[in-house]
């Protein structure tokens, strides 16, 4: 019997070594999971790291069903960078076609703005030629137009105007009518000169703004007239009393263009 427990206890000794020893060469060559893990995902996880083989690293260690595998969206290049010589040319072309369309159209509009301003202007200054005319009656015809000092004796005025427009009015005096040496003469006369201070060759007298028009006579300033009024008269020329008035219009006088009616 001693032999027969001998031999039990001898084979229950080798069982039990063999299950401590039998699995070891197969746990050293085995891959532990997270290094596994690593291989299967790629650049999800670093090559050179070394796997926890401690509970807590293992607990915490992410499933490999749960590795999300991400690409990276390949940027779209854009059109500007893409778009074909040609279709550039073409584009930029319409671009101007349609650039310059909008550019003539502003001309044209503006150019008929411009003529309607124009037209308007016209019509405003006809209006107002035909009222200046109708303010005064006794305008003569050739004080329609062009830059006139327009003299009448009957109305002993003398209306400084413009393209029919009366600009200036003041009162004017003349020679004597029954002595044909003094008498004022009529017709329609150019400026031919201008002096603002000047003294009579034949009188003496003083002629501020004088603005010769037929010889010796001229339109200027008198202080007789100023002084005495129509109780005297000239010697021929025309007389005016107003001096701030008459240097108003001696400015705007033009030797050589501005006319002279008297009638």
């Amino acid at each position: 019997m001693r032999n027969v427990g001998a031999a039990i206890a001898t084979g229950l000794a080798l069982v039990t070594a063999v299950a401590v020893t039998g699995c070891a060469p197969a746990v050293r060559d085995a891959v532990p999971a997270p290094l596994a893990e690593q291989q299967l995902v790629g650049s999800e996880a670093s090559p050179s790291a070394t796997p926890s083989t401690t509970p807590e690293a293992t607990r915490s260690a992410t499933p490999l069903s749960a590795v999300a595998f991400r690409a990276t969206p390949r940027p779209t290049p854009s059109t500007e960078a893409t778009m074909d010589a040609a279709a550039n040319a073409a584009a930029a072309a319409k671009q101007a076609e349609a650039d310059k369309a909008r550019a003539d159209k502003a001309r044209a509009d503006k150019a008929r703005a411009d003529k309607a301003r124009a037209d308007q202007a016209k019509a405003d200054l006809a209006r107002a030629s035909a009222s200046a005319i109708q303010a005064a009656p006794d305008t003569d015809p050739r004080c329609g137009y062009g830059t006139v000092m327009c003299v009448s004796k009957s109305a002993r005025k003398l209306w400084f105007m413009k393209d029919g427009q009366i600009i200036r009015t003041v009162d004017v005096r003349f020679g004597l009518e029954s002595d044909p040496e003094r008498r004022t003469r009529e017709g329609n006369f150019l400026v031919f000169r201008k002096e603002a201070e000047w003294t009579s060759n034949l009188y003496g007298s003083d002629m501020p703004y004088a603005m010769f028009f037929s010889g010796g006579e001229a339109v200027h300033f008198s202080s007789d007239f100023a002084a005495r009024g129509y109780a005297g008269n000239s010697h021929g020329c025309v007389n005016v009393r107003d001096k701030a008035a008459l240097a108003a219009i001696f400015d705007q006088v033009e030797v050589g263009t501005t006319r002279v009616v008297v009638y």
